[in-house]
């Protein structure tokens, strides 16, 4: 049986170059597991490892929360880089409808296609959602792959205050958290232009779930 899913695969950038491979694996585990958690009931099978630590790839029932997946796994690997191809099609979905790894039809040779297409073209990100205007696609494409360039700018101090004010929502919890100063906090987020970003975050994902959320 065929079904109208959101495939979503990511390969990690050079990861041969990466000589702490394991803390490469526990950094993916943290991140799929955050992924995971946060695409909630729009998950169908939980994001995996496909090829080693090199390659990872779930599926939701929509691309209205792709960027939440993308978001966490990004992160998780900072500043290891890693590319993501979304693409909306058809799976063939059978006994092993909830294991990525054993699921197959046109949405997965697409994605690959497309991942292909993203590492050529040196982006981080390749969306294909079709009966959506292409324009409307490559702009939101565009936005992304601008956030993950300047998040990839980031030090792994910036990354680590980020993500704990985007989680507590408050400078005092990340200062208690790290125990340093809410000053010191709020110096980090500047710096990084953070609560900027955040906010771009947020817009995108609001855009892909009123767009995309009620496809499935």
């Amino acid at each position: 049986m065929t079904r109208r899913r959101c495939v979503i695969v990511g390969d990690v950038v050079d990861s041969r170059a990466v000589e702490d491979r394991e803390a490469l694996h526990d950094s993916l585990e943290a991140g799929m597991e955050r992924a995971n958690d946060a695409v909630g009931d729009r998950l169908v099978a939980p994001f995996t490892t496909l090829k080693g630590v090199d390659e990872v790839g779930g599926v939701l029932t929509d691309p209205g929360r792709a960027y939440h997946a993308v978001r966490e796994l990004t992160d998780a690997v900072h500043p290891t880089g890693i590319r993501f191809a979304v693409v909306w099609g058809d799976v063939d979905v059978g006994a092993d409808a909830d294991d990525v790894a054993r699921m197959d039809g046109p949405a997965f040779h697409e994605a690959d296609d497309l991942l292909a297409e993203v590492e050529r073209g040196d982006r981080y990100v390749g969306l294909s959602v079709d009966g959506t205007d292409e324009w409307l696609v490559d702009l939101l494409t565009n936005q992304i792959d601008l956030v993950c360039m300047w998040k990839a700018g980031w030090t792994a101090r910036q990354m680590e205050v980020a993500r704990l004010y985007r989680d507590f929502g408050e400078m005092a919890a990340v200062a208690d958290r790290l125990e340093v100063s809410i000053q010191s906090v709020s110096q980090t987020l500047a710096r990084a232009d953070a609560v900027t970003i955040m906010g771009m975050e947020r817009d995108l994902q609001t855009a892909m779930t009123e767009l995309w959320g009620d496809l499935a």
